[in-house]
């Protein structure tokens, strides 16, 4: 499994990754025409970290998100392989920085019910100097978070 930790780029939520590889879902298109008209012209690479690789495979194999089409998990994580050979597609380490970024992002927000796996994947992509592409407006109230927000 191809593994990298110091490559910048952009850091895909798990909403991205599943409306990218299942075509009945709402935003399959608007995640396709943004890999087809921003990420392959521009030579980006498109990053998994654990937790959206993970959410991904959970999601792959969960029937009321895939119906008909649930994948079981050897299907699933061969569909994670063959996306992760992908030359523009990586799955990147932990920054070093991240708990300290994690921990000024909790000092920043009160409560919310979705805090610690947003808070998280924020946090990461700041600490990793990474874009964070995602259909969840919610991620606007991450300061600093260079957010790509698909679907507007």
């Amino acid at each position: 499994m191809k593994t990298t930790s110091t490559v910048r780029s952009i850091l895909a939520d798990v909403n991205v990754w599943l409306a990218t590889l299942v075509a009945g879902h709402p935003h399959h298109e608007a995640a396709a025409s943004w890999w087809r008209d921003v990420v392959i012209p521009s030579g980006a690479t498109v990053a998994f970290c654990r937790l959206t690789q993970l959410g991904l495979l959970r999601l792959l194999c969960n029937e009321p998100v895939m119906g008909r089409q649930r994948l079981d998990h050897a299907q699933a994580w061969e569909t994670f392989k063959e996306v992760n050979a992908q030359s523009n597609v990586t799955l990147v380490g932990e920054p070093a920085n991240l708990d300290d970024v994690l921990e000024q992002m909790c000092r920043q927000n009160r409560y919310s019910p979705s805090f610690w796996s947003d808070a998280y994947l924020a946090a990461f992509a700041r600490a990793g100097q990474h874009r964070f592409a995602t259909f969840d407006r919610g991620f606007r109230r991450f300061a600093e978070l260079d957010v790509i927000l698909l679907g507007s």
